[in-house]
This record gives structure tokens, C-alpha cells and sequence, in this order.
């Protein structure tokens, strides 16, 4: 059962709406069972272990900045409008495709938006990534300071996988997706009626890359080269994601006046096959109501909310007027999510 609120409201209803979504699928495929064999696991394993039956890598050609222009072109495409109407461009990622600039400066010169118009940069904020720039793109727009922003989430999780560890290396795809976010007009029913976003730092060695940044570099290097690839403790992210998610989830509904019955689409970040199934089991969610992507897709890390987004609204089941709940859990341990009237 969904315990009570526990906290009162926290937010309103944003008067923004999402104006079109788009994605970018990396051209390479990668199944499980081609894992099996290039890895010495047993056939199977890879699909057992992860409930991916495909996912896709980038190649060498598309970098975190192509793919992130790409997924925004077409995002744009289907809001009616051009890279060039966007007034700022907030894009989510766990690995940047260089460390400065960012990788909103790189999209802006990939999609030749030059003349200092439009704002740039970037969010990382693990897997809620795309979460945490669209709540900013949703309060930047209800306060008048942008009429229409392109929030992107860009994903090379490939390049950083341990494949001697299946639990943290079997899940995990690229990819990117983006949506339009601008403002709702007068008779419009559309709006962002909630934002919440809570952090257990607890949970910080749950999901982790060690070396990388200023601690352990070139120039300070690691005491092994495999502390540069992701770890993750799935039972400890799970445990902790389990115990917290049914109250947070009522907290989301009280700040928008609502409960689990006004909500037509679920869509949450594909972390795992039980973390869906948590979601369905554990907090009353029918499956035809959850998106669920995982087997051709995996973890697309940041961008695995945005692309389930798209998939929602590409195949009507999310419609104007319809309500979504956008639900995810990041590193850290962070839950975020966004109740939209779409």
C-alpha cells in the first residue's frame, strides 16, 4: 500500500508545457546474446541477469554532441519550430564528451546556432540528468526568462562498462533523447503541475566512477586502472530505492493535488527489470500503464526518461490533456520526479 503524505506541498502548477520530444538511437546494435559469447559467459547469462535482450552502442562517429544535436533537431521538428527559436539549450549527461566546453557548447556549434542568442550548458545529475534540466527549463519558462528551451539528455554509457562484472556492465545502452519545453497559453490545459526532488548521500558508493575527475587523473592517477569504469551495488540501490519510493511518490501526488488514479502513463527511468517491476508491484501501477522499454533499449542512464517520454507520445499513449508521471532514481541516492499535464 501508499502510505500518506509525509511532507505538505511543496510546489504549483507551472503554467509550461513540453512542445515536442525527439530521439537519436545510436546505428550500432548490440544483443545480449553477442555479449554471451564475446564475454565467456554461458549463453544467456547476459539476457538472465539484465531482461535487455538489445541495446545500442554509439560507433566512433557518434559522440555525445552529435547525438544530443540530432535528438534536438528532431525534437524541434516536431514542436513546429527550429534549433534557432530555442532561447537556451540545457543538456544532461554523466560523462561529458570533453571536459570543457561543455557539451551544450557542442551541440550549439554542431547545430550552427552562432551569435551569442542562445544560453548553454550543462546538468549532471546521474540517471535523474534530464529530470533536473527540465525542472530547470520548466521554472525558467514560468518565470519568464526563456520563451522556449531544448532539455537534452546524451548518453555514451558504453565507453565505461567492466565487462568482467555482468550486474554493472549487462544493462546499459546509448543514446539520446530531448523535448521542447515552452510556455502554455491561455485555454491550454497543459501545465507542470509538480517538481520534487529528494537526496540520500548515504547512498553515495551505490553507483560510482572513482577516477575521472580531481581526485584520481593523468596527472594523479588511480591505483588501478578499473577504478576509470562504472560500479554499481544493484541490491543496495534497489533496498534503499524500495523503502523510499512509495512515500516520495504520495509527496508528488499531494504537491499536485492528485492521487495514482489521475495518472495515465508512467514513465520511469528503465534502470532495471525489478526496478519496473517495483514500480508495478509495489506502488499500485498497472503494466499497461508503465512504459517499459528496457528490452530494446537498456539503461540509457540520463537519457532513458526522455527516450521513454518520446515512446509515450510517438505511440499515443500519451496524448494532449493526458497526465504522465516522471519518475527516476540517480546516484547518490536521488529520486526525482515531474507530474505533467501534457
Amino acid at each position: 500500500m501508499i502510505p500518506t503524505p509525509t511532507l505538505g506541498p511543496r510546489s504549483r502548477a507551472y503554467p509550461t508545457r513540453i512542445l515536442g520530444t525527439g530521439v537519436h538511437r545510436p546505428s550500432r546494435t548490440v544483443t545480449s546474446a553477442e555479449l554471451d559469447t564475446r564475454y565467456g559467459r554461458e549463453p544467456g547469462t547476459t539476457l538472465a541477469r539484465s531482461g535487455v535482450e538489445s541495446r545500442r552502442w554509439a560507433d566512433a562517429s557518434e559522440t555525445s554532441s552529435v547525438m544530443a544535436a540530432r535528438a534536438l533537431a528532431s525534437a524541434t521538428r516536431a514542436a513546429g519550430l527550429e534549433p534557432g527559436d530555442l532561447d537556451a539549450v540545457i543538456v544532461a549527461s554523466v560523462a561529458p564528451e570533453q571536459p570543457m566546453p561543455t557539451n551544450a557548447v557542442l551541440v550549439l556549434r554542431e547545430l550552427d546556432l552562432r551569435g551569442g542568442r542562445t544560453e548553454a550548458f550543462d546538468v549532471n545529475a546521474s540517471c535523474l540528468g534530464f529530470l533536473s534540466a527540465f525542472q530547470i527549463a520548466t521554472l525558467g519558462v514560468a518565470a519568464g526568462r526563456w520563451d522556449r528551451v531544448g532539455v537534452i539528455a546524451t548518453e555514451v554509457a558504453s565507453k565505461a562498462l567492466d565487462h568482467t562484472h555482468v550486474e554493472s556492465s549487462a544493462l546499459f545502452g546509448d543514446g539520446a533523447a530531448a523535448a521542447v519545453v515552452g510556455r502554455t497559453t491561455d485555454g491550454e490545459g497543459s501545465a507542470v503541475r509538480a517538481l520534487r526532488f529528494g537526496t540520500w548521500p548515504e547512498g553515495a558508493d551505490f553507483c560510482r566512477i572513482d577516477a575521472g575527475g580531481t581526485r584520481w587523473n593523468a596527472v594523479t592517477p588511480p591505483p588501478s586502472a578499473d577504478a576509470y569504469l562504472f560500479r554499481m551495488d544493484g541490491p543496495g540501490v534497489l533496498r534503499h530505492a524500495a523503502a523510499r519510493l512509495p512515500g516520495f511518490l504520495v509527496d508528488v501526488l499531494a504537491d499536485a493535488g492528485a492521487t495514482a488514479a489521475d495518472v495515465d502513463v508512467v514513465v520511469p527511468h528503465q534502470a532495471s527489470g525489478v526496478g519496473l517491476r517495483l514500480l508495478r508491484e509495489r506502488l499500485g501501477f498497472p503494466a499497461e500503464r508503465v512504459v517499459d522499454i528496457l528490452g530494446d533499449h537498456g539503461n540509457q542512464v540520463s537519457a532513458s526518461i526522455p527516450t521513454a517520454l518520446h515512446e509515450a507520445v510517438a505511440s499515443g499513449r500519451l496524448v494532449r490533456g493526458g497526465t504522465a508521471l516522471l519518475l527516476g532514481t540517480g546516484a547518490g541516492l536521488t529520486i526525482g520526479a515531474a507530474l505533467v499535464t501534457y
